[in-house]
């Protein structure tokens, strides 16, 4: 943090003004592997949570300052989830009143510096921030950093972990960079997006089961170092009709992003123009058309209350 300093200043700030994105929280219980220590911990975090909260409708404010980087106009927690979210829900209960919690405020900082900061909030303080999360958050954080091609003494060096661990990561770490075909795809403005980028890249080199990702839906360490070196469940273990399911689901899903990302006209509007003299033999009507037969007044119109459901029109007209 001190390479932050000179553009730092403490200062009391309403927590309505204050950005959390869960998406950098770097606590990841999913990765606890003992159910029972999982669910402990997650009492304990609710319990800690609770506690705060109790001493906000007592009257006791906060006073260990959270940490916010000023990203253009919006102020991201990078330290400090839990204080802020028992702020903002004592005040959707007491919105009337006058609220402020202590910040180390951070201006003139990038969206990526905020994410990668953010990964290493939980790893010296917080309820038993378990070795697993830790790693998971330090290797998510040189992913974030685009330091791809890191050997594994560096790796070392960095991390601060064992040399089979490194090993791991280093693998994990070159298989996310060959993910990014596109150097488009690296630039950095919005986080689930870079997420999506990272798992379709990854996906193309390799088959990722569900339990590749954490809950960010970052790769895990362990999972994505065995799956670059082949020692994981591939397409080679099943029979041609098996794989081929595999491969469809996995399309499926891939479709799946794209319909949530563009909405269902746009998205159906590319794949009409993308499939047009493919030989794919798909035949899509002209989005002007089918958004009249779903009910549209004019063509360039969304009908009124239309649900999204895609109409079963199908011509040649192109």
């Amino acid at each position: 943090m001190k390479q932050f300093m000179a553009d730092s200043c403490l200062k009391e700030l309403d927590p309505r003004t204050l950005t959390l994105d869960h998406a950098m929280q770097a606590r990841d219980v999913e990765l606890i592997k003992d159910k029972r220590l999982r669910s402990s911990q997650e009492i304990k975090q609710a319990a800690q949570d609770q506690a705060i909260l109790e001493d906000l409708r007592n009257g006791v404010k906060i006073r260990q300052a959270i940490t916010v980087f000023v990203v253009g106009d919006v102020n991201y927690v990078v330290d400090g989830f839990h204080r802020t979210g028992a702020c903002l829900k004592y005040l959707r209960e007491n919105p009337k009143a006058n609220l402020t919690i202590p910040a180390l405020v951070i201006k003139n900082r990038t969206y990526r510096e905020a994410v990668a900061t953010a990964q290493d909030a939980n790893q010296n303080h917080g309820v038993g921030v378990t070795v697993d999360e830790v790693m998971q958050s330090k290797f998510r954080k040189l992913i974030v950093e685009g330091k791809f091609n890191l050997s594994v003494s560096a790796v070392m060096k960095e991390v601060g972990c064992s040399k089979g661990q490194a090993a791991h990561i280093a693998k994990g770490l070159k298989a996310c960079g060959k993910a990014f075909t596109n150097p488009v795809d690296v630039e950095f403005t919005d986080l689930a997006v870079y997420v999506d980028k990272l798992q379709h890249g990854l996906q193309n080199q390799f088959y990722c089961p569900d339990s590749t990702w954490d809950s960010k839906g970052f790769p895990k360490i362990r999972r994505l170092s065995d799956i670059a070196s082949g020692k994981e469940f591939t397409g080679f273990d099943m029979d041609d009709d098996a794989w081929e399911q595999v491969q469809i689901e996995t399309a499926t899903k891939d479709f799946g992003r794209l319909i949530e990302r563009y909405g269902d006209d746009l998205f159906r509007e590319a794949l009409r123009k993308y499939v047009k003299g493919t030989g794919l033999g798909i035949s899509i009507t002209k989005r002007n058309n089918w958004l009249e037969q779903a009910g549209s007044v004019k063509g360039d119109e969304v009908p009124e209350g239309w649900d999204g459901t895609v109409v079963p029109v199908i011509d040649n007209d192109f």
